[in-house]
């Protein structure tokens, strides 16, 4: 299991620096800069935008600037937002933690409900509970992710939930229940539409599993030998499904930050998803580099947590 880590690591780190320079390179192709937006003040003089661009390395080809990037990298500097005026690390570590929040809730809700559900319709495969669960999931992973998130936030306004953002400012001089029950406001919407979006494949994964487990025909044998229903179905079968879970649990921990990143922007939730739409439309070149290696390492993370949980479970199926 070692020697597995220590290889993926290795590869991952290519991974992420094959992954930066093609950001730099899809950027460079995009027609238009920050810069370019600025130019049109008349306040701003054009000897000051040629100071910026070469300041900044924007009028540098794109391996320079991916070269210089990994350079700055190396000595431990995230960089510089020209559109926040503030470095990079400042930025992304004030957000990366309200997203992984929202994330590590959501997930462990679609996780719990999710293997619920599919158990329920794995054991009553073929009655109306295992019809109910399929259609409803069908229903879900067909609609997209803003719908879902605007169909939320109709429903929370008429039920009185916040709808959007969260202001530490306005909590100032509260108790700590009173910022626990606010956090437990803002995060119920957010965390029920990022749920949803895994929940789906996450109960069908295991009615499936569960299901092909229970046709072997070792589990014939056992039930034959009068191991009870409920053993078989919750030790035996359940044990089997593991493998096809384990490895739906790496990708949709690598998913992290694509999952919410709708979510975020519909519901204005501070989070890292928020700060790159923001930064995409903005032009802010270094941040977008740097927000998609931190999705990317996500990424990277959950193939990993995928991998070790597969050779845990079963070593022989491991890569």
């Amino acid at each position: 299991m070692l020697r597995l880590a220590l290889a993926r690591m290795i590869s991952s780190m290519v991974v992420m620096a094959i992954v930066a320079l093609l950001t730099f390179a899809l950027i460079g192709a995009a027609p238009g800069t920050y810069l370019d937006e600025l130019s049109v003040n008349p306040q701003i003089s054009s000897d000051l935008l040629s100071r910026m661009r070469a300041e900044y390395g924007l009028d540098q080809p794109f391996y320079r600037k991916f070269w210089k990037w990994e350079r700055a990298l190396m000595s431990g500097d995230r960089g510089y937002s020209f559109v926040y005026h503030r470095p990079i690390r400042h930025l992304v570590a004030e957000r990366v933690w309200n997203t992984v929040l929202l994330n590590g809730l959501a997930l462990a809700a679609a996780w719990i409900f999710g293997v619920a559900l599919g158990l329920a319709a794995a054991a009553r495969r073929g009655l109306l509970i295992d019809w109910a669960i399929r259609g409803g999931t069908t229903v879900l992973m067909s609609t997209p992710t803003v719908i879902l998130a605007v169909l939320l936030l109709a429903g929370g306004a008429q039920v009185g939930l916040p709808i959007g953002g969260r202001s530490i400012e306005a909590l100032d001089g509260q108790n700590f229940v009173a910022r626990m029950t606010d956090l437990a406001r803002h995060l119920l919407l957010p965390v029920t539409a990022v749920a949803a979006v895994w929940l789906p494949a996450i109960a069908r994964h295991t009615r499936d599993a569960v299901v092909t487990a229970l046709r072997e025909p070792y589990m014939l044998t056992a039930r034959a030998r009068g191991v009870g229903r409920g053993r078989l179905f919750l030790v035996h079968a359940f044990r089997e499904s593991l493998n096809p879970l384990s490895s739906l649990l790496g990708h949709s921990v690598s998913a992290l930050v694509s999952a919410s990143l709708l979510v975020e922007v519909v519901m204005s939730w501070p989070g890292i998803g928020q700060l790159m739409y923001d930064a995409v439309l903005k032009r802010d070149i270094f941040l977008v580099v740097d927000l998609v290696q931190l999705s990317a390492l996500f990424l990277l993370v959950g193939n990993i947590v995928g991998d070790l949980l597969l050779h845990a479970v079963d070593p022989r199926a491991a890569p």
